[in-house]
């Protein structure tokens, strides 16, 4: 199909060879229901890689990790890869949903912990598994190259690059462009876009600081870490408040802390995660020299017996959408809905959260690949409407809260449409 065609035809074709909801809803419970954290995703990646199969892609498997990716060749044209992950999120669900985790795992650092899928990666996969079907289904309206990419460990941002290090851009052509979509707590079934900068910087940080361990009842006789820890903690929301300024949007959060053993014992070290947000360069770079030099003098005025460990874990540069390509993609979303898109077509937030989605547009040595990064809202429509009346959004569950309950069916039609409308207009690109 060339891109001069109404995209209203395009409503057409999708409906009549739309996949069955059915099937994917049931698709994306039994994801739900069986969680894996990162780097352990060995069963959510044979799921899709056997559905792939059974689609007749061309499945490579094992890519920096559990990483995949699905490939499908349908003539010359453009070779256009739709990126969805994998794992899920250390954390117990509460939802109460009949498909909810039950599921524990042993994570990376020794602690057996409850696993959810609180993010939405499990609606990711399932619709774009449908939309590898749908694609397959009209391959008669498009000519080019069709990769579905998983990715692994994308909670950690650690999986993309991963991928790219095992070599990804070699197994693969590389792409003319890359579509992304994240499920987020905006009522379900509308999609969100807008042109430029939609997420930005993150710099995560492991600390262990060191103090010299003696018994509870003789403090004098040593030097408590948990105390320098906390008063580190405390500081470092210090950064935000008086280092930058009040219009430049930075967050600073402290989301694990682990220290000791027994309350007798004043331990010998305590460890914590900090993780820095920014939508600025500048800020960025002086939120994570404020946070580094705190917690280096704090340690100094505690009398550490050592200087603290401060290690990089992940570091995610902003997401900038094409600014063609999405305005382009946003006209063929309105056209394609009508009279609906009012109220289906919304703008995204800017959010200082993160993506590491932005890296495998980035391949080193290679030309910088185009992307277009959207979202579709999951939050069922009754509560949202319900909410939106009496001024109670914010109290909504939003990703990461163990209340996170996609409304399935809206979510997954509009997952699968914004697929399949973004690929079939890029590859009318020739």
């Amino acid at each position: 199909m060339r891109l001069q065609e109404p995209f209203e035809r395009w409503r057409s074709i999708i409906e009549a060879s739309f996949p069955d909801l059915g099937k994917y809803s049931s698709i994306y419970k039994d994801l739900h229901e069986h969680p894996e954290l990162p780097c352990q995703e060995a069963r959510t990646a044979a799921t899709v890689a056997n559905h792939l199969a059974a689609l007749g892609f061309h499945v490579q498997k094992n890519i920096g990790g559990y990483g995949l990716v699905g490939t499908w060749a349908n003539g010359n044209g453009r070779k256009i890869m739709l990126r969805s992950e994998l794992d899920a999120l250390p954390m117990k669900e509460k939802t109460g949903l009949p498909y909810a985790s039950e599921v524990k795992q042993v994570d990376v650092d020794g602690y057996m912990k409850p696993v959810m899928h609180g993010c939405g990666h499990d609606m990711h996969m399932a619709s774009l598994l449908a939309a590898a079907e749908l694609l397959q289904r009209i391959k008669q309206h498009w000519t080019g190259t069709l990769m579905c990419i998983f990715q692994p460990n994308e909670e950690r941002f650690l999986g993309a690059q991963a991928m790219i290090d095992d070599g990804l851009f070699d197994k693969i052509p590389l792409p003319d462009i890359l579509l992304g979509q994240h499920a987020v707590p905006t009522r379900a079934g509308t999609i969100g876009i807008r042109a430029g900068r939609v997420l930005g910087f993150l710099d995560s940080l492991n600390v262990r600081v060191y103090g010299k361990g003696t018994h509870s009842s003789t403090p004098e006789s040593g030097v408590d870490p948990i105390l320098m820890a906390s008063c580190i903690i405390s500081r470092l929301q210090m950064v935000v408040t008086r280092e930058i300024g009040p219009k430049q949007p930075c967050v600073v959060t402290c989301g694990t802390f682990h220290a000791g053993t027994d309350a007798s014992i004043i331990p010998e070290y305590a460890d914590f995660k900090v993780d820095v947000r920014s939508l600025d360069m500048h800020v960025q770079l002086t939120a994570v020299k404020a946070v580094k030099r705190i917690i280096i003098k704090e340690c100094q005025t505690s009398n550490a017996p050592r200087e603290p460990r401060i290690t990089t874990t992940a570091s995610c540069p902003p997401v900038d959408n094409d600014e063609d390509c999405t305005r382009r993609f946003e006209a063929a979303l309105r056209s394609f809905y009508g009279s609906e898109a009012r109220e289906k077509i919304i703008s995204m937030d800017l959010d200082v959260t993160s993506d590491d989605f932005v890296l495998l547009a980035h391949p080193p040595g290679k030309p910088q690949i185009p992307y277009v990064y959207w979202n579709f809202g999951v939050t069922p429509r009754v509560l949202y409407d319900r909410a939106e009346r009496e001024g109670t959004l914010n109290d909504l569950p939003i990703n990461h809260s163990p209340m996170f309950a996609p409304e399935i069916v809206p979510s997954l039609q509009a997952g699968i449409e914004a697929w399949a409308l973004a690929a079939m207009l890029f590859f009318g690109d020739h």
